[in-house]
């Protein structure tokens, strides 16, 4: 079901959120744009390389790290993308330019999130109805936990699944039954909403529970 904000979602007779992150309780677009800008500006800045070019090579090279890896949290790993631009602008894998580049477009992309303001509702309606959350995200692990940090929502979470930790993505079943299980180490689960930005992805119909998929936009 479609929802236009977090605030819209129903959650009486809940006994457990399984919740994404990127897009679902920050903006992801405006922080990558401001990261990538920062790390155009380093590599344009030291290798002279059109700020034009650098961006359609990040894209190139997402793509073919995106392809090399697909369906893992790999695939998301800014730090092959860079590694790959990097040995194809300077010929050798420069590892210190790499690191900084890393470090630059983590940096500013932490800098630049911002927590909806609906996200921040819907976090502590749960908590106060004792409706425990386990956020499941793409991506990897170390990242998804400065992003959380950074955002001031780990006291949410009862439990956290990586694509990385479970080795598969979303809609792979599997992510949503790790979640699950750990999950049902505490509590008896039977009614489950699941809540993310992607129509495709963030959709688990298991036969065992009862589960509504509610898909927001980024409109918050």
């Amino acid at each position: 079901m479609e929802v236009r904000s977090l605030s819209e979602i129903p959650l009486h007779n809940t006994d457990l959120v399984l919740l994404d992150l990127d897009n679902t309780l920050y903006e992801y677009q405006k922080c990558h744009e401001k990261a990538l800008q920062a790390i155009t500006d380093i590599i344009h800045a030291q290798l002279g390389t059109n700020r034009e070019e650098v961006r359609a090579l990040y894209m190139e090279c997402r793509k073919i790290v995106n392809k090399h890896h697909h369906g893992t949290a790999a695939s998301h790993s800014r730090l092959f993308y860079l590694q790959a631009m990097v040995e194809k602008l300077c010929s050798r894998t420069d590892a210190e330019l790499i690191s900084l580049l890393y470090k630059s477009y983590w940096d500013m992309f932490m800098d630049e999130m911002i927590l909806f303001p609906d996200a921040q509702h819907f976090l502590d309606t749960c908590l106060s109805r004792k409706i425990p959350i386990v956020l499941v995200t793409d991506m990897t692990t170390e990242i998804q936990f400065k992003k959380i940090k950074k955002l001031n929502i780990g006291k949410f979470f009862q439990f956290i699944v990586t694509s990385e930790e479970a080795g598969a993505e979303k809609p792979d079943p599997f992510i949503f039954e790790m979640a699950i299980a750990k999950a049902k180490t505490i509590y008896e689960i039977k009614n489950i909403v699941v809540v993310g930005d992607d129509k495709r992805k963030d959709i688990w119909t298991p036969d065992v529970y009862i589960v509504n998929c509610y898909h927001i936009s980024v409109s918050n």
